[in-house]
Formats: C-alpha cells, structure tokens, sequence
C-alpha cells in the first residue's frame, strides 16, 4: 500500500486494484493517512522488534544438536 500512496493512487484505486484482498476502505484510508503523515505504512515502537539475541541462541541450539546427530549406515 506504501509504494501505491507513494505513487498519488487513493484509498478506492488501491482498493479496486487488489479485490481478492478483502481489504475495508476505512483500514486502507487509515494506512495511507499515516504514510502521508510519517512516510511509513507500519509505525512500531522501539523495542517492539525481535531480540537481538533470538537469532544468537538458534546459531547456539543448532552447534549444540548438531554433533549429537550421527549419520547412519545403509
């Protein structure tokens, strides 16, 4: 919806342009309000992303499981 309001189309153009999305027209006015208003089409708090260290302890999991995994003799 981003790039559509960045390109000048409204609310009911980009309605019409996706009917399969079942999108509400008062959901895709509120969108494109806030992407004339901030330029983003999500707004989130700092903080709300993923922990840093999510991805750290899968790398961690995976070091720890993989040498415990032999392979098999056919």
């Amino acid at each position: 919806m981003q790039t559509f309001r960045e390109q000048g189309l409204g609310a009911k153009t980009i309605i019409s342009s996706y009917p399969d999305k079942g999108w509400k027209f008062s959901t895709v006015k509120k969108v494109c309000g806030r992407v004339d208003r901030t330029g983003l089409a999500v707004m989130r708090k700092p903080g709300s992303e993923r922990p840093a260290t999510a991805s750290v302890c899968a790398v961690c999991r995976c070091k720890t499981i993989v040498p415990l995994v032999r392979p098999t003799k056919l």
